[in-house]
């Protein structure tokens, strides 16, 4: 009888709690974390001033080069018709 009764105890203990997790989880108790501000991060602002040199687009070696192959590409029969299917 003392053994049922302590299963009993223990499974009310473990409801009751599980209720008081989900009311301080739902009604927000417990606050998320802030999110981070941009400023937190400095090294991040250099990319807003970042500007990219297209100059080596302008050299002549760049410009002599050659395209090989079909253009667009004709990528065929590739993959499986159905992915689910056995083998």
């Amino acid at each position: 009888m003392a053994r049922t009764a302590r299963i009993n105890i223990i499974g009310l203990l473990i409801v009751v709690l599980g209720v008081v997790a989900g009311l301080i989880y739902y009604t927000g108790l417990i606050k998320p974390e802030v999110p981070v501000s941009p400023n937190a991060y400095p090294d991040l602002l250099r990319f807003r001033t970042m500007s990219l040199n297209f100059s080596v687009l302008d050299n002549a070696s760049f410009e002599n080069l050659e395209t090989f192959g079909n253009i667009p590409v004709n990528p065929g029969v590739t993959g499986r018709n159905d992915i689910f299917e056995a083998f």
